[in-house]
């Protein structure tokens, strides 16, 4: 608006400002947006490049778990988060792995498995078609008057023990992995469990009803002799161990004897390779200056996490996830770094904002030489658009239109797909923008 009256109020040439390239995108940007969220940006507005953020590493915005069966992401592949399926199980492996469970030196259960949330389970190892050893406590009210010193004893017995099917979670709230049994493992041998948690592995037990979580993760090196290329390669394992009670003239518990070894289901666990967006800190989304209309404010022309360093760190690790825009986007003055060549496409390709497809294309990590320790520091991080055969910054200054914002708690995957109008789906951007500036929970609202 300044722009347009300093040309039409002025009578003599020499009164006219001479404003640059530069300037004039940044004023029809900055103009665009006002009229976008209707109102003035909420005093103190920092755009999330808060320095009160500091350390706190993304954790996923909240969903419910999934399983995720084979038939499922063979027909919808963005269902994996981009993690790469595993190879199967070979039968030399599940035999080496089975034989390491049943060793003595190798028991003992695990209290708490790992903070995984995406991850592939296979089949290994099922046993629950064979007879399982307990102990039965008995009693026998006859026994002193037949000669005996007491009325109870102990006798071994044997029945075969129902592991009906299994649960992961954090121990409070399991999931039932549907379709996956010990003795075949289902249909398909595999799952991903998505937005999961590996801390605890159970199972239901047929034999009394229970649900239990007896089990043991551990850190298998199996030897390349079970593989076909000969390389070794370590796993990791998961062997639940059989238990159930039951009261018959005495408790009756069966698998007794061998609880503690985890060698009545075996199991591998796979990380998914989506486990790793949670350790960032921040994610920068940006804007090219070329938004002019409600559908253009998608702020996905640029997705950045930003992993702070820590007291000592001389490097900061940052991580690309998309390049909706079609214009050349750098980051941190690195020609090298333009988004675009960084995924190895064309400037005319739109990475990873197609619906369903924000894990087409891996993630590409970088290394930057400077030590960024809170959302502040990131602010400085400099993106640039060549537009109008400039190279122009991408800002977000405090009460101004910002071309990208921060954001914290958020999922891998979770940026707008190309030409969704942010306001449209993040409902409370516009209030956040204009009103409440330190709302910080405004994405996942």
């Amino acid at each position: 608006m300044a722009i347009t009256a300093a040309f039409t109020s002025c009578s003599h040439n020499d009164d006219i400002e001479v404003y640059t390239q530069e300037q004039i995108d940044k004023a029809k940007y900055d103009q665009a947006f006002l009229n976008y969220v209707g109102g003035s940006i909420a005093e103190g507005q920092d755009w999330g490049f808060s320095a009160s953020i500091a350390g706190s590493r993304m954790t996923r915005a909240a969903g419910d778990p999934e399983v995720v069966k084979k038939d499922m992401w063979v027909n919808d592949p963005s269902k994996l988060n981009g993690a790469t399926v595993p190879a199967d199980v070979t039968t030399a492996e599940a035999a080496y792995v089975y034989e390491w469970f049943q060793k003595e030196e190798n028991k003992g259960l695990t209290e708490s498995g790992k903070d995984w949330s995406n991850f592939f389970i296979q089949q290994v190892y099922g046993t629950m078609d064979q007879q399982k050893q307990g102990i039965w406590h008995r009693f026998d009210q006859n026994r002193i008057n037949n000669g005996y010193s007491s009325n109870y004893y102990d006798e071994e017995f044997s029945d075969k023990g129902g592991m009906d099917y299994l649960t992961v979670g954090d121990g409070q709230n399991m999931t039932h992995v549907l379709d996956f049994n010990a003795e075949k493992g289902g249909p398909w041998n595999i799952v991903y469990m998505k937005n999961s948690s590996a801390l605890k592995f159970g199972y239901h037990g047929s034999w009394d009803s229970s649900d239990r979580q007896l089990f043991k993760l551990a850190e298998i090196e199996v030897p390349g002799t079970c593989f076909s290329d000969g390389v070794a390669r370590k796993g990791w394992y998961v062997g639940l161990s059989l238990l159930a009670e039951k009261y018959d003239n005495g408790q009756k518990i069966l698998g007794e004897q061998r609880k503690d070894f985890g060698d009545d289901w075996i199991l591998k666990v796979v990380p998914g390779e989506s486990n790793i967006e949670e350790t960032y800190d921040i994610r920068i989304m940006g804007e090219d200056l070329s938004a002019d209309d409600d559908g253009d404010f998608d702020f996905n022309d640029i997705v950045l996490d930003v992993k702070f360093a820590k007291a000592g760190e001389t490097t900061t690790q940052l991580c690309l996830r998309a390049a909706g825009g079609t214009l050349p986007l750098m980051i941190a003055d690195n020609t090298e770094w333009e988004t675009h060549k960084l995924f190895k496409v064309s400037e005319s390709v739109m990475v990873n904002t197609a619906p369903g497809k924000h894990f087409e294309y891996a993630p590409v990590k970088l290394t930057l030489n400077q030590a960024i320790a809170n959302a502040a520091q990131a602010k400085d991080i400099t993106l640039k658009v060549f537009k109008n055969g400039k190279w122009q910054t991408l800002t977000a200054e405090i009460q101004e239109p910002a071309a990208k914002i921060a954001i914290t708690s958020v999922a891998p995957g979770d940026w707008l797909d190309e030409r969704v109008s942010i306001k449209d789906v993040k409902t409370q951007f516009v209030d956040w923008a204009t009103a409440h500036r330190s709302r910080s929970t405004w994405w996942n609202e």
